[in-house]
């Protein structure tokens, strides 16, 4: 071994200034061994087999903050700025590259590693404060790093002289690596993939989880959480001609539910209750000493909206609500502090580990979030991955995630349940081909019939839409996008001028969503001209529809916003042609669907084909195919970034052109001093009940929007042109009108 003084220098892992905990805490060979430990046993908590990886990538995670640039600003309390102009002229601010290249020369097969388990410790300490590669290979060195690492020896050395007793640093090779550290960085290692797809992958990031969550986390109390929270559906029953039922079905779920299954689908049809079905299933969990979290997963703000509210009246305790934790890209915290938050009376709290990290017992959030966690190669995503261990995963309105997606999403699920002891539960009223293997909940099929029955309506099917002919008594019209959407609503109201005629897209902001919808909750006699936002997870009945044509399941979802009680003996919906042209949907689900709902006259026999139907466009669809290929090889190749890009291009994309603020007149000046001094992504918090989505087609000059805003990207409309630039009926889209 390398023949070293003692030495009593202290280094440190952050800056002395900093406010966490005592001066102990920020000691390097502290932080160290704390997130070794803690990202060892949160691994250890799963299935997978080696340790060592989750164990020595916290080890050795910031081993190069040895590099003096950070030592002297660390040990710095007074002038820090002029030290800092000092060290910026001499030392790269670096440290992770560095770590892992001390790393390579500290590791060897004598800690019974072998090649493959030290290159995946090598990526993860590499990526820790970047992201996961599947590759290292050489370095471009500056003379800056390069005079980093020549005086980052004696900081090894002094360095090794403290931790020589210590047993989790005594057996690393530090003679190697003080020997061979000023060598040119190049690690030339590439992850093997065994022949199974995903274990390999999933492993690599669920470590790099367990790790960031063990350094993120290291300034804060770990709690162990268990999922305890004692839920009452008393108060979701409701009086009505369906209420028996739906009891009926919720019973029947219940009865034939087994918690054990890796995965299980509950083919629900819309309106039967499924809230409280999902309510008194996990309440079962309380019970359950395995199972740490329950994660509610939807498409749509408005179903996770809705179910929030739902569960708060569902859980007496109301201290309790503070483990409820509401996630999306507005608002992270609890339910409580939703609603202050909304209401003005709370401020947005600064970065949380416990919110960051998912670590709540009950988890509401979107399926966009859960598709994010898993694919993406992103920090703030990967940090939640690790909390999925011991879970129950709700996804509800599954048949809402592109098809090609769906078959490697439940390989993976199924691969979670396996090393994570994740379980999973899906959710939909139509069930596409690509998931129809798995095993459904059985139910009597006299109780769904029963129910269809009851809530029977007939289908018409038109080549053109005579306006002048519609009904209004709660009428939704609906069209495929928003430029048509848009100039229908023009349309109508040149025809039907004494109605109430209301108008929804992401074009409108989304504080006027939610009172738009809270509206025709409760109101008579209206014309709702809207995109696809109504089609799915908004409890509202409509007693008339009328439906641009769109792929059946589509159709079916928006079907079950009509007659839900089952009050309308006469309810009607009436498929639409407009232009014959599919956008946004394929060509292939468009026009099968085309020839089949104009021999359809009912809801009853729309079910019907449905199955034939989702197997027609699986076998056919060939772009589909390739798709699913394309997927599984990035997979395999553990080419993470190519995951996400795949998954970001083509799950996630969208008509929508730009974010725009849009306050009200007396909270311009705040809006825009606010944009002007925060971060993006808490101003998108703050205000974003404010924001709307202009449309790609939309043609707005840059000079009707604030100058300074725009250099930051920011769309802020300029205070006297609030008016004009968003329409009070059709917000944005009213860029969209061709008449």
């Amino acid at each position: 071994m390398v023949r070293l003084s003692v030495s009593t220098k202290k280094f440190l892992s952050h800056p002395i200034g900093e406010e966490k905990h005592s001066l102990i805490e920020h000691l390097l060979v502290k932080h160290l061994l704390v997130v070794a430990k803690r990202s060892e046993n949160i691994f250890s908590q799963t299935k997978f087999p080696n340790k060592k990886i989750a164990f020595y990538s916290g080890l050795l995670h910031d081993i190069g903050k040895l590099n003096p640039y950070y030592q002297i600003l660390f040990n710095e309390k007074e002038n820090s700025s002029i030290v800092l102009s000092e060290i910026e002229e001499k030392y790269e601010q670096m440290h992770s590259p560095l770590s892992a290249w001390a790393a390579d020369k500290l590791l060897s097969k004598d800690l019974e590693l072998d090649y493959n388990t030290i290159s995946k410790i090598l990526i993860l300490i590499y990526g820790h404060h970047t992201k996961i590669r599947n590759s290292l290979g050489s370095f471009s060195e500056s003379q800056k790093i390069k005079n980093s690492k020549a005086d980052m020896i004696p900081n090894l050395k002094e360095f090794y002289s403290q931790v020589s007793a210590i047993s989790e640093f005594a057996n690393l090779n530090w003679t190697r690596c003080v020997d061979r550290f000023q060598m040119p960085i190049d690690f030339q290692i590439e992850l093997n993939t065994n022949e199974t797809i995903f274990d390999d992958f999933l492993e690599m990031l669920v470590a790099f989880s367990c790790l960031l969550q063990a350094d993120r986390g290291s300034f804060s109390e770990f709690e162990d959480v268990k999922f305890d929270l004692v839920i009452d559906t008393s108060s979701q029953k409701k009086d009505s001609k369906l209420a028996k039922i739906r009891t009926n079905f919720q019973n029947q779920i219940l009865a034939n539910f087994d918690n054990n299954e890796p995965i299980k689908i509950i083919h629900a049809p819309t309106g039967i209750g499924k809230t409280k079905v999902f309510l008194d299933l996990v309440s079962r969990y309380k019970n359950d000493i395995t199972i740490e979290r329950i994660f509610y997963f939807s498409p749509l703000l408005a179903l996770t909206d809705d179910f929030e509210k739902k569960l708060e009246e569902s859980i007496p305790n109301k201290d309790e609500l503070e483990q409820v934790l509401t996630y999306n890209h507005i608002f992270a915290g609890s339910i409580e502090e939703k609603k202050k938050f909304e209401d003005g009376k709370r401020e947005l709290t600064g970065w949380s580990f416990p919110i960051e990290s998912f670590n709540k017992k009950f988890v509401v959030t979107t399926t966009q979030r859960l598709l994010m966690t898993l694919y993406s190669n992103k920090q703030r995503e990967n940090l939640k991955l690790a909390s999925f261990r011991n879970s129950i995963l709700i996804i509800d309105e599954v048949q809402l995630i592109p098809k090609f997606i769906l078959a490697n999403l439940k390989e993976f699920l199924l691969k979670l349940n396996h090393y994570m002891g994740t379980r999973t539960i899906l959710v939909s009223a139509t069930i596409p081909h690509e998931i129809s293997d798995i095993k459904k909940v059985e139910v009597n099929k006299a109780i769904i019939k029963d129910y269809l029955n009851m809530t029977k309506k007939t289908i018409e099917v038109t080549e053109n839409l005579d306006l002048n002919e519609i009904k209004v008594n709660r009428t939704l019209i609906m069209a495929n996008t928003r430029k048509k959407s848009a100039n229908l609503f023009y349309k109508i109201k040149t025809i039907h001028k004494d109605t109430n005629l209301l108008y929804l897209s992401t074009g409108i902001r989304k504080k006027d969503r939610k009172n738009i919808l809270d509206e025709i909750a409760n109101s008579d006699n209206f014309v709702l001209i809207s995109t696809q936002v109504v089609e799915a997870g908004v409890d509202v009945s409509f007693t008339n529809i009328y439906r641009e044509i769109a792929p059946l399941d589509s159709i079916i979802q928006v079907m079950g916003r009509l007659n839900r009680e089952g009050k309308e003996p006469n309810a009607n919906l009436v498929v639409y042609e407009y232009d014959g042209n599919n956008r946004p949907y394929s060509e292939l689900e468009f026009n099968e669907s085309l020839k089949r709902i104009k021999t359809i006259n009912n809801s009853l026999k729309l079910y019907e084909v449905l199955s034939d139907y989702y197997k027609t466009i699986t076998s056919r669809n060939k772009k589909n195919a390739n798709l699913v290929k394309e997927l599984e090889d990035h997979i395999k190749n553990m080419d993470f970034d190519k995951v996400w890009d795949f998954v970001n291009r083509h799950v996630f994309l969208d008509d929508e052109k730009d974010t725009v603020f849009v306050p009200d007149f007396e909270q311009w000046d705040e809006v825009k001093y606010a944009l002007m001094k925060r971060l993006p992504k808490e101003s998108y918090k703050k205000y974003g009940l404010l924001t709307a989505s202009l449309p790609s087609g939309a043609q707005l000059r840059d000079d009707y929007f604030d100058s300074e805003l725009l250099e930051k990207n920011i769309l802020l409309p300029k205070k006297e042109r609030l008016n004009e630039i968003y329409d009070e009926k059709l917000g944005l889209d009213k860029w969209l009108v061709t008449n």
